[in-house]
């Protein structure tokens, strides 16, 4: 019983840095069709669970759609494609993410009802609880655990960048203002993190003891950014902060801090999930694919019955643990990564053929293959 990864459904192009993340509409619709058409039924991860603990013939027809991280378009796009066709999905959950507003804002189903029109959709953001309550009642989405917050954070005292507002640390503000994480895909978050601020080693916040800069030497970096246009040399910059390491050198969290944050992570997003939504939480996705001994040995106390884990952290999770199970996924997506940049696939049966893949289909194995040499090769030209 294969399990699918997708994140957000419908924006690969919108103005928004990771919108690479999107599977377009129309891939999206076709493998929706391409299910049906031959009667592939959709579960919910306790189905899997059950399966994983007695496995039946029948699973080789059954699959588990999910979403990570409760995006807006997961309501507006997903959801209303799911209904139309009977199918079902499962979003995992940061309820740090979750949008504040109350009340429920257009999707699909109102353009076919002629509501509103298509264009006039607003798809990027992420869900609020009315959203999340109108899919877990409706049977078609089940809403699981993606830890509390979704965060990075530094884990030595190794410089390796100076931020300027780069894209690709658009988590770095998430964590100066934590309350404004819902809407970062929505408005410009540079001025939150002082410009010059040094960038350390950095993972995802359950495989990690974090590092604590000290904020002496992040206002000495920003104020030579600020004031030293010599120090708009990233190099120089680093150079000039790394000897003063040694006069603040920073923190590292303790042992209690720690196992007290994984449990935040943990424990409260399970229990929060279960009081708004009146459900029972049992699966938990790693964001990220990031967890190590202790995470994994307190997601099994706060009671979940599987998680997600990667491939880069296998050897943690060696088999499953008693009744824990481990969720093994395949991800879906428009876009090919090339060294240059990710390629956007045209072609409305590449999801299709994507999942024939991961079902082990040896044509679609080539077709896919062909299509990413085909882009590497354009890579090398344009190179």
């Amino acid at each position: 019983m294969p399990v699918l990864m997708f994140h957000s459904i419908g924006c690969e192009n919108e103005n928004w840095y990771r919108h690479w993340l999107s599977v377009s509409l129309d891939h999206f619709e076709k493998f929706c069709e391409y299910l049906v058409k031959n009667n592939f039924e959709t579960t919910f991860l306790d189905k899997w669970y059950e399966n994983k603990s007695k496995p039946n013939s029948n699973s080789k027809k059954q699959v588990v759609i999910t979403f990570d991280d409760g995006y807006l378009d997961n309501w507006v796009y997903a959801y209303p494609i799911l209904k139309k066709y009977d199918l079902k999905g499962t979003i995992f959950i940061n309820p740090e993410f979750i949008d504040t507003s109350e009340k429920i804002r257009p999707n699909l189903e109102d353009v076919w009802d002629g509501k509103i029109e298509k264009e006039k959709l607003t798809p990027l953001g992420f869900l609020n609880w009315d959203e999340l309550k109108e899919m877990e009642a409706s049977g078609v989405m089940d809403i699981q655990s993606h830890s509390m917050s979704h965060n990075f954070y530094f884990y030595s005292n190794k410089i390796k960048d100076i931020y300027t507002g780069q894209p690709h640390y658009d988590w770095f503000p998430w964590i100066e203002k934590p309350e404004r994480k819902p809407y970062y895909n929505l408005e410009n978050q540079e001025h939150f993190v002082p410009k010059g601020s040094p960038i350390f080693d950095f993972g995802r916040a359950l495989e990690l003891r974090r590092y604590f800069p000290d904020e002496k030497l992040v206002k000495y970096a920003s104020d030579l950014y600020s004031n030293d246009e010599s120090m708009k040399d990233k190099a120089l910059l680093i150079n000039k902060l790394n000897k003063k390491l040694s006069d603040y050198p920073g923190s590292y969290e303790s042992d209690e801090d720690m196992e007290k944050r994984y449990r935040y992570e943990l424990f409260d997003s399970k229990r929060i999930l279960e009081e708004k939504l009146n459900k029972k939480v049992d699966f938990l996705c790693w964001p990220g694919g990031g967890y190590n001994e202790l995470s994994v040995k307190l997601s099994i106390e706060a009671g979940y019955k599987a998680s997600t884990f990667s491939t880069k952290n296998k050897e943690l999770i060696k088999k499953d643990q008693g009744d824990y199970k481990n969720i093994k996924r395949f991800a879906m997506t428009s876009f090919i990564s090339t060294s240059t940049k990710n390629h956007y696939i045209k072609r409305s049966g590449f999801l299709v053929n994507l999942f024939k893949y991961h079902l082990g289909n040896s044509v679609s194995k080539n077709i896919y293959r062909t299509n990413k040499l085909g882009l590497m090769i354009l890579d090398k030209i344009v190179k």
